[in-house]
């Protein structure tokens, strides 16, 4: 006696049909947190200020190919914008620093003493973000650590 086809897969042993058979692997959307870490400079006699950024995902891939638009920052509640001069380099082509970026503003508060916190949002896509706090501690003028 022939088997015939059930729900026009082939049968297993069980009689039911193999449910992996001729069906791909749905896509799925990459999601999850990105891995965010930050690290505040200023530079003496110069009033830019730079946080550099490195984002990975969830697995520790170097997250590469992000823009301007993918990030935000904001110093003590204040969000830097486009009208602000904020903007962004990747560290591209060096082993090792995949995923590093550069968020440079070019003129910031340089008044006034103390540490500062600095808070940097980075998008990819609607689903994948993460964020980091870092500190940038400023003393005046003349005063030896």
């Amino acid at each position: 006696m022939a088997r015939k086809k059930v729900g026009g897969a082939t049968p297993t042993p069980t009689g039911r049909p193999d449910a992996t058979v001729g069906k791909t692997p749905r896509p799925t959307l990459a999601s999850g947190p990105l891995q965010v870490s930050a690290q505040g400079a200023i530079l003496k006699d110069d009033d830019r200020l730079i946080i550099v950024v490195r984002v990975t995902d969830a697995d520790g891939v170097p997250v590469t190919g992000l823009k301007k638009s993918n990030f935000q920052l904001w110093q003590m509640a204040h969000l830097f914008d486009q009208s602000t001069g904020f903007f962004v380099v990747e560290i591209e082509n060096l082993p090792g620093l995949e995923g590093l970026y550069h968020l440079v503003q070019k003129t910031w508060s340089v008044v006034g003493n103390g540490t500062i916190p600095f808070f940097v949002r980075v998008e990819k896509g609607k689903l994948r973000s993460g964020s980091a706090l870092t500190f940038i501690v400023k003393v005046r003028e003349g005063l030896d650590l």
